[in-house]
């Protein structure tokens, strides 16, 4: 089976996910440190990492499709508890995997037990809180404007004996952050990648009217606010809600850690 080189090689991904990592590894040492792959797909990823030095686990529902062998891939279940020990991990990567799981919740606090304290979380995903993701869902309930949800004839893979569900379910950036909170994460970094055009022409027209309601907002959600700890978590949510970052660009590319 052959073993894959460049971005453009890879079946299934999103290339600026893939970049992402590739930035992220160009300006992080993580030599020796322990790297847990919960969804590995071929291996690319994986391997970037094993050129780093990191010491690589990589896990996947179809362990066959693996390409790499100098790194051993072995099958899970996300759906599952982990076969993996607690605080164990330096990192943990879920690469354009979230969408396709039911119970997202339960899958963080996984990630949470395996990783040891300060640990980082990194996950990728397609961007349906971008500015031309939000109008999608007032148009179609969609990450974009031109598609529908999948629906009960839809399956994603690699072929039909690989396949898994399709992006049934999408998740935004304000949810991310609160089941990720709830978990022991805190955001660390979201990283820029791709423009998307389509994003700024709308935010041209109408980012004055979405930074008004979103202030609005802030003010209405504070007063009502019982606690300190509820309006640390409602500013939160407020400068998420306004990141350029997530509203101008194509992928969500997030950086966690544990608390």
């Amino acid at each position: 089976m052959p073993v894959f080189k460049s971005f453009n090689e890879i079946p299934h991904s999103r290339k600026n996910s893939l970049k992402f990592i590739h930035r992220y590894l160009s300006e992080n040492l993580v030599k020796e440190k322990k790297v847990i792959d919960l969804s590995a797909g071929v291996g690319f990823i994986a391997n970037l990492w094993k050129e780093s030095g990191a010491k690589v686990e990589a896990y996947d529902l179809y362990p066959d499709l693996f390409r790499y062998e100098n790194i051993v891939c072995s099958k899970i279940d996300l759906s599952k508890i982990l076969p993996i020990s607690s605080q164990s991990a330096d990192y943990v990567l879920l690469m354009e995997t979230i969408e396709h799981i039911s119970d997202q919740q339960f899958l963080f606090e996984e990630i949470s037990r395996i990783l040891k304290p300060n640990g980082i979380f990194i996950l990728t995903k397609p961007n349906n809180s971008s500015f031309n993701g939000r109008l999608a869902n007032l148009w179609t309930e969609a990450e974009r404007g031109n598609m529908f949800l999948p629906n009960e004839q839809t399956y994603i893979g690699y072929d039909e004996k690989h396949a898994y569900n399709a992006r049934f379910f999408l998740l935004n950036a304000q949810r991310l952050r609160t089941l990720t909170a709830l978990a022991g994460f805190s955001i660390e970094k979201i990283y820029k990648n791709q423009i998307s055009i389509s994003s700024v022409i709308w935010y041209f027209f109408l980012g004055i009217f979405f930074h008004l309601r979103s202030f609005l907002t802030l003010k209405r959600q504070l007063r009502k606010a019982e606690n300190d700890f509820e309006k640390m978590a409602i500013k939160d949510q407020y400068l998420l809600n306004i990141n350029l970052t997530v509203l101008l660009h194509k992928h969500l590319c997030v950086v966690f850690k544990k608390k």
